[in-house]
């Protein structure tokens, strides 16, 4: 029984990463938006079960920092990209009061104000190509979608 497990997560982590490489960078983007979405809904329920979530909301934060945030251009991007870095930027603070005061509340209001931009990812990318990275894509609804 071990073995089945390993080799189905085996099998997860080798689809993860070759997706991965063969991803542009707007399909990078979205990966990324999920797996935020991924680990702050698993900080949020940890939130409410009375715990702190510090493993969820540091995997989320370092991927909004490492993986959104570092890579605008803020001389290419113009106004967008000004915009977009004050969204992360409030995001990445909102992550940490919403820890640090055991507040599903404000890990909500994250996931609510990334969702249209995650979904605006979405409209401006090939179907085909995110239904192939994503499996059965994200929902954003309540739906939590598994990646390895």
């Amino acid at each position: 029984m071990k073995m089945n497990a390993r080799a189905a997560s085996a099998y997860a982590n080798t689809q993860s990463e070759t997706a991965v490489s063969s991803a542009n960078s707007g399909e990078l983007i979205i990966l990324i938006y999920e797996r935020i979405f991924d680990h702050l809904r698993v900080g949020k329920k940890a939130l409410e079960n009375g715990d702190f979530g510090i493993v969820p909301f540091t995997k989320a934060h370092d991927l909004i920092q490492q993986g959104l945030y570092a890579c605008i251009d803020l001389n290419a991007g113009g106004d967008i990209a000004s915009s977009l870095s004050v969204v992360y930027e409030w995001a990445l603070k909102q992550i940490i009061a919403g820890r640090t005061s055991k507040s599903p509340e404000k890990i909500q209001e994250v996931i609510d104000v990334l969702t249209p931009l995650y979904e605006a990812w979405l409209a401006l990318s090939p179907k085909e190509q995110i239904m192939s990275l994503s499996g059965s894509g994200y929902s954003s609804s309540n739906e939590t979608r598994s990646v390895a």
